[in-house]
C-alpha cells in the first residue's frame, strides 16, 4: 500500500482518532488533578495574601503623598492625564 492509501484508510483514522482522544484524556486529568493540588492552591493563596498587602501599602503611601504634597500630586495627575490622552488621541 502507498502512504497516502495508509493515511486515509477508515481503520487508521479511528484508530489515531481514538489515541489522540485517549491522550487528551490523560492530559486533562493531570492537569485537573495539578490544579486540585494543596500545593497550588497555598502558592495561590500565599500570592494573593501578598498582592493585597503591597495594594495597600502602595495605596497608604500616595495617600500620604497627596496629603504632604497636594500640588505635587496634582501636577502629576495632570501630566499622566495629558500623557494618557497623547496616546489614546484620534487624529
Amino acid at each position: 500500500m502507498s502512504d497516502s492509501a495508509t493515511l486515509t484508510a477508515p481503520g487508521n483514522i479511528r484508530d489515531a482518532a481514538e489515541e489522540l482522544r485517549a491522550a487528551a484524556t490523560a492530559t486533562a486529568q493531570q492537569f485537573r488533578d495539578a490544579l486540585q493540588s494543596d500545593d497550588v492552591k497555598a502558592a495561590a493563596d500565599r500570592i494573593a495574601r501578598e498582592t493585597a498587602l503591597r495594594w495597600r501599602e502602595v495605596s497608604d503611601n500616595a495617600a500620604a503623598f497627596i496629603k504632604e504634597y497636594p500640588g505635587k500630586a496634582a501636577l502629576a495627575a495632570l501630566g499622566i492625564g495629558f500623557a494618557i490622552g497623547l496616546l489614546f488621541r484620534r487624529d
